[in-house]
């Protein structure tokens, strides 16, 4: 009859004494002493079985870490390209804006420019001096949300009519009509080049005025100040 590796107790009270010896004590039962055989077997796969079992988790762990990278660099990417879009649409809107801002301005301009050539052309007929006296008008004329409004000096509200009064009283000598080219006008040609008014009390105007009405008389007054 063939021998078991393992019995239990109740098979070893059966065995004889030879087939006794050749047990040994193992848990409940016996195991039949055999060399070449590791008693330790069972704990041996067990480990054997741990060491796949762990290294099977390595291995999904790392794979699932480089998910998560691939996943985090493709964030990233998206990311990027989300804040490049957004700065380009930033960028975009705000050089509209731009645009936008310098056209109102322009068109600003040209209404208070187109407004005060009304006021200035009905006061002289010389470019030079209708040019002069726009410049000044200038000064008064303002464009708002409402259209274009006339302040006085102290913020008063004006007419056209009520600027060009002004523009009369302070600057005779730039209007037709008042003396401009006659001898009281500073520089005026009929009065031989000679200014009643010296060059020191003109104002820039007026010696703009001067110079272009008598370069001559301009040039002999600038001399006479040095």
């Amino acid at each position: 009859m063939a021998l078991k590796f393992e019995i239990t107790a109740e098979d070893f009270e059966a065995l004889d004494e030879g087939q006794k010896a050749l047990y040994e004590k193992h848990g409940e039962g016996y195991r039949l002493q055999v060399e070449g055989i590791d008693p330790a077997d069972e704990l041996k796969e067990a480990l054997r079985k741990e060491r796949e079992e762990r290294a099977a988790a390595k291995s999904k762990l790392s794979e699932y870490e480089q998910q998560q990278a691939e996943a985090e660099r493709k964030r990233m990417e998206e990311r990027q390209e989300y804040e490049s879009l957004y700065k380009q649409e930033t960028e975009s809107k705000t050089k509209l804006q731009q645009e936008l801002e310098e056209l109102r301005t322009n068109i600003a301009q040209e209404k208070r420019t187109s407004s005060a050539a009304e006021i200035t052309a009905s006061l002289t007929r010389d470019t030079a001096r209708e040019k002069l006296l726009r410049k000044e008008a200038m000064q008064f004329i303002h464009h708002t949300p409402e259209g274009i409004k006339i302040n006085g000096p102290d913020g008063q509200a004006w007419d056209a009519d009520q600027l060009k009064e002004h523009l009369r009283k302070e600057y005779p000598f730039l209007v037709d009509g008042n003396g401009s080219s006659g001898g009281g006008a500073p520089g005026g040609r009929n009065g031989g080049g000679a200014a009643t008014k010296k060059l020191a009390d003109m104002n820039s105007v007026e010696r703009a005025q001067f110079k272009t009405d008598d370069p001559e008389g301009f040039r002999k007054a600038l001399q006479s100040m040095r």
